[in-house]
C-alpha cells in the first residue's frame, strides 16, 4: 500500500461529491472555496457568493500539520480580511519541520460557531478497520492517550457505534463507508462538530492508497496527487518517473539531500530498504543523498539512462562521495547486461566524477562477467571502485563506503 496525502480541498470534495445516499442522514454540510497560486480572489467571490456573507475561516492547505499552532489558520471577520491574510502569505517560502517550500494553496470555509468539538479518525489493520473517537477534539488530541476510544470492525462488517453520541453515529457510519469505498487508508476529522442538527467537518486529513488508483478513476484516481510539502521533484526525478512509467521494469529514485555523501542504486525493493537502514544506522541520516531502487531486469539502455540521471546529480555535489551499487542474489536479472548500462553512463559522465568512489556488492546471473567488466571499466576511467559478489555479506559494503 502506497499512502499519499490529499489536500484538505481534495478530501472535502470527495466527501461532498461521493457521500452515499444510503447514509444521507449523516451527510455533513460542506462548503469551501479553493485558492491556488493564480486564483483571482475577486472572481472567486462571484463564483462563491457566500464568501461575502460574514465571518470565514481561511487555512493554508499545504500538506503539513499543526497549522493552528504555526499560525496558518485565520478566522477573518469578512472576505476582505481573508484576502489580505492570503495576500500576506501566498507565494512566501517557509520552513516547516526542516522542509522548505512556497505557500500556494489555501482553503476558505464559512465560520461555524460551536460549543463542543469531537475527534474522529479511521485507519486500517490487516483484518480490521479501526475507528478512533474522542469527545475532546481540537489541538493536542494526540496527548489524550488511552482516553481515545478505539472501535475495531471486521473488514466486511458494519461498526458498532453505541459508544458515540447518537447525533454523530450516522456521520461516523457514512465516513466509514467512504473510507472503504474510496480506498482511503487514513481519514482524520479534527474537529467534527454538530450544531442545530447539522454535522460539520471543520478540519480533515486524508490519505489515498495510490495502488488503488486504477479502480478510483471516477473519484480521485485521475487526480494529480500532490507531493508532500517541500518535496517538489527535480527534473532528474521527473525523468526517472517517466522512464519507470514506460518500462516493464522498476526504476525508482527519490532525492533526499543533494549535498549528502552517500548515494545508492540498489537492486530490489526489499534490499533498498535494508541498505537505507544500514546506512542511517551507521551515520547521520542527512548523509544519505537518495533512495534508489531498480529491479525487474531492466535493459542496458534503461540502466544507462537511469544511472546517467543519478550521476548528473552526483556531479553537482563537490564533496567526496560514495555510490553504493548493491543488491542480493538476483533470480533472473542479468547482472552483466544491467552493468553494461551502468558502464555506459559512467563513461558519459567520467570527467565530472572526480569526487566519487564506487562500492559494489551484487550477485546473480552472469555476475562474474558483469562485476569484472565494471571493475575494468572503472580502472580504465580512473574511478576508484571495489566490486564484490556473493562472498561478501550484502550490507558489509556499507561500512566500506562510509569509511572513505
Amino acid at each position: 500500500m502506497a499512502q499519499k496525502p490529499l489536500r484538505e480541498v481534495q478530501a472535502k470534495q470527495l466527501f461532498r461529491d461521493h457521500w452515499s445516499q444510503e447514509y444521507a442522514a449523516g451527510k455533513p454540510h460542506i462548503r469551501f472555496a479553493a485558492v491556488e497560486k493564480t486564483t483571482d480572489l475577486q472572481a472567486l467571490s462571484k463564483e462563491h457568493p457566500w464568501l461575502l456573507e460574514g465571518k470565514v475561516v481561511v487555512k493554508v492547505d499545504e500538506l503539513f500539520g499543526k497549522r493552528g499552532k504555526l499560525g496558518y489558520v485565520n478566522v477573518a471577520e469578512n472576505y476582505e480580511e481573508a484576502c489580505t491574510w492570503i495576500g500576506s502569505l501566498r507565494g512566501k517560502e517557509v520552513t516547516v519541520a526542516e522542509r522548505t517550500g512556497p505557500l500556494n494553496h489555501f482553503i476558505i470555509e464559512p465560520y461555524v460557531p460551536h460549543t463542543a468539538e469531537y475527534y474522529l479518525a479511521l485507519t486500517c489493520e490487516r483484518e480490521h478497520d479501526v475507528l478512533l473517537y474522542s469527545a475532546q477534539g481540537g489541538m493536542d488530541v494526540e496527548e489524550q492517550g488511552e482516553s481515545v476510544l478505539t472501535i475495531r470492525t471486521g473488514l466486511d462488517q458494519e461498526p458498532q457505534l453505541d459508544a458515540l453520541p447518537e447525533a454523530l453515529r450516522p456521520t461516523a457510519l457514512g465516513l466509514m463507508m467512504l473510507f472503504r469505498s474510496l480506498d482511503l487508508p487514513y481519514v482524520e476529522i479534527n474537529p467534527i462538530v454538530y450544531e442545530e442538527g447539522t454535522p460539520y467537518l471543520l478540519d480533515a486529513v486524508v490519505r489515498a492508497d495510490t495502488t488503488a488508483a486504477f479502480r478510483q478513476q471516477r473519484t480521485w484516481g485521475a487526480w494529480e496527487i500532490p507531493e508532500g510539502f517541500g518535496s517538489l521533484p527535480t527534473k532528474e526525478e521527473k525523468r526517472i518517473r517517466a522512464m519507470d512509467a514506460r518500462s516493464g521494469s522498476s526504476l525508482k529514485f527519490v532525492l533526499l539531500n543533494p549535498q549528502g555523501r552517500i548515494w545508492t542504486m540498489v537492486a530490489g525493493g526489499g534490499a533498498s530498504i535494508i541498505y537505507a537502514d544500514a546506512i542511517t544506522a551507521q551515520t547521520d541520516a542527512k548523509e544519505l543523498a537518495n533512495y534508489g531502487e531498480w529491479s525487474g531486469n531492466p535493459t542496458t539502455d534503461e540502466m544507462e539512462a537511469y544511472t546517467s540521471e543519478i550521476l548528473s546529480l552526483i556531479a553537482q555535489n563537490k564533496r567526496e562521495q560514495a555510490l553504493i551499487i548493491g543488491g542480493g542474489i538476483a533470480n533472473f536479472t542479468d547482472v552483466k547486461r544491467t552493468f553494461a548500462g551502468v558502464i555506459k553512463a559512467l563513461q558519459k559522465h567520467q570527467k565530472n566524477l572526480k569526487h566519487l568512489k564506487i562500492f559494489v556488492r551484487r550477485a546473480g546471473p552472469n555476475d562474474r562477467e558483469g562485476l569484472k567488466a565494471l571493475q575494468e571499466a572503472c580502472d580504465a576511467m580512473k574511478i576508484p571502485c571495489v566490486t564484490h559478489g556473493a562472498e561478501l555479506p550484502m550490507t558489509a559494503i556499507v561500512a566500506q563506503a562510509l569509511s572513505t
